[in-house]
């Protein structure tokens, strides 16, 4: 869908009236969901549940994720755990291996970087989707009544 991304209505800035505020806000209500079913997949290793708790556990502080995150999240969980078998695999190993060809033996990069490479890939693509960096939780943020544009001294004279 091309345009502009939709605001919440409490962020909304624009000239739209109270009563399409009004709609806006129990459009809001009524699309979020419970968090109950928020729990690791039995098919995720161990590290990987353990990062899917501690990422349950921190969002659920500002009540960010709800049910329908729970695949995305575990596809974030599973690749932040493949991705630090990979880095542990290199780190034991080093990032180049040999291979052996007609013309003799060549040092090339390992294919444990290729994959390491490919889930901070699907990191990063899941984590923005779950707003798991403050950059993307920014977006989220609720301006508070304290933070009100103050009055303009000059609409008195337009009157």
């Amino acid at each position: 869908m091309a345009g502009r991304s939709r605001k919440m209505s409490i962020v909304a800035t624009g000239k739209i009236g109270k009563q399409a505020i009004a709609n806006k806000a129990a459009q809001e209500k009524k699309i979020k969901l419970a968090r109950d079913c928020l729990a690791p997949p039995t098919w995720l290793d161990d590290e990987a549940q353990a990062e899917f708790k501690r990422v349950v556990d921190e969002a659920g502080k500002i009540d960010i994720l709800d049910n329908l995150d729970l695949a995305v999240l575990a596809i974030y969980s599973n690749a932040y755990s493949k991705y630090i078998a990979m880095t542990c695999y290199i780190n034991e190993h080093g990032v180049t291996g040999e291979r052996e060809t007609a013309y003799g033996i060549y040092e090339v990069v390992s294919p444990y970087v290729l994959a390491q490479e490919k889930f901070v890939k699907q990191i990063m693509m899941c984590s923005t989707k779950l707003a798991l960096a403050t950059t993307d939780r920014l977006k989220l943020i609720v301006p508070t009544a304290g933070e009100e544009k103050p009055e303009n001294k000059f609409l008195r004279f337009v009157k």
